[in-house]
């Protein structure tokens, strides 16, 4: 009796097992969703595409007939683009037959786009080619190994990487420390020594330097999202966002080319690694206004100043539990309730005393730890001369000898 039930639990987790997640049937040598079809893309990201609205589980298996049904769908679809932009291209060809680009002005060349004007024909041509000619998104981009940025040609690219990412750079800016490969960029710099920002955007009335700087910031108002990722359903507004979206999520992290000297953790973008530096360094530039805080960059200053406001906006509606940050509360929905795909944190002490064996999450703590092997103590009582290596010691103690309370 004790075989046959076994069996039978046996022969239910197989059926179980062998489920399409589309119809809901059983069916002999599914497929899953990771496995990767004759068109080389993986079964998981058509169905994403097809059907965004689902939240598509990669361990889910698939059946044939279903497989077949999304094949014809996903062909459907590429006729559907591509047809669309066969028209939107010949109507844009349309377009310019009927409307020139190029208009002459007192025998300077104006640009049709945006009326800047130029001496030389042959420069407003490669003005328009390059600023208002919409890049080809079925085409691969010729993108910047080390920043990102995108260009239209091959030339272009290799200008970009002789000029910023030159090894040697001969023009110094007398203003600051940098350094430029040419003269060009180095005027370009300058500018923003001058702070003048006579670049306004259109839509928020935020000034910028350059035009290039407004170019791509208006690009977020415009929103259309045009750069898709070809792994997963994201999709950016510049080609920039998209190249280190596949960088920080989708690359392996053992390429990430840029290692920390101090501890040699690896990260994605130098950005990164500049700000995780400063925790080994120390160094904090950015000062609080309301307190005596120091923090790492502009952003952490930014995040920094919320906490001193009392105001959570972010409420769970299963416990009415509050948070300051929606990234907190969707952290406790999936830590407490189980809902959502927020990531819990990894918690790591990787704050080491120099002194002694311990170790801490944060670099506050350990600064507070080191202060007990040093002796040192920089927070002052106001009411009397008693210091203390902790500044939230204060508090407390001004409750218990000063009968203080705040």
């Amino acid at each position: 009796m004790l075989n046959f039930i076994n069996d039978s639990c046996i022969q239910k987790q197989t059926v179980m097992s062998n489920l399409c997640v589309v119809c809901l049937n059983s069916t002999i040598n599914p497929k899953n969703l990771n496995e990767i079809d004759s068109k080389q893309t993986k079964i998981i990201i058509k169905l994403r595409q097809c059907v965004p609205e689902v939240e598509w589980q990669i361990e889910s298996q698939i059946c044939l007939p279903c497989l077949e049904q999304l094949e014809n769908v996903c062909t459907f679809r590429d006729l559907c683009i591509k047809s669309y932009l066969k028209r939107k291209n010949s109507s844009e060809i349309k377009l310019e037959e009927e409307k020139p680009p190029i208009k002459e002005d007192n025998d300077r060349f104006v640009c049709f786009h945006c009326e800047k004007t130029f001496k030389i024909k042959s420069i407003l041509e490669d003005h328009i080619k390059y600023k208002h000619t919409e890049t080809d998104l079925t085409k691969p981009l010729n993108i910047c190994d080390v920043c990102g940025s995108s260009f239209s040609n091959k030339y272009l690219l290799k200008r970009h990487l002789k000029n910023v990412h030159a090894t040697e750079k001969k023009f110094k800016c007398e203003l600051c420390e940098r350094k430029f490969a040419s003269p060009v960029y180095l005027n370009a710099h300058k500018r923003y020594h001058s702070g003048e920002r006579k670049h306004i955007c259109s839509f928020c009335g935020k000034g910028y330097i350059t035009a290039s700087d407004l170019y791509h910031h208006e690009k977020i108002h415009a929103n259309k999202r045009a750069y898709r990722c070809h792994i997963c359903p994201k999709a950016f507004n510049t080609s920039s966002d998209l190249h280190k979206h596949k960088i920080c999520v989708h690359q392996d992290r053992s390429q990430w080319k840029y290692e920390c000297s101090f501890c040699q953790r690896r990260f994605p973008l130098k950005t990164n690694l500049d700000t995780h530096t400063k925790t080994h360094t120390g160094e904090r530039n950015f000062l609080c206004h309301l307190c005596d805080r120091k923090c790492i960059n502009r952003s952490v200053l930014k995040r920094h100043i919320e906490s001193h406001s009392v105001v959570k906006s972010f409420k769970c509606n299963l416990c009415l539990q509050g948070y300051k940050y929606q990234k907190s509360l969707d952290i406790h929905m999936m830590k407490i309730h189980g809902i959502g795909d927020a990531k819990i944190p990894e918690r790591i002490k990787k704050y080491f005393c120099s002194i002694c064996p311990k170790s801490y999450f944060a670099n506050n703590k350990l600064q507070k730890h080191i202060r007990t092997h040093t002796g040192e103590k920089p927070f002052q009582c106001p009411a009397c001369d008693k210091c203390f290596i902790d500044k939230s010691y204060i508090k407390q103690h001004l409750k218990t000898a000063h009968n203080v309370f705040e």
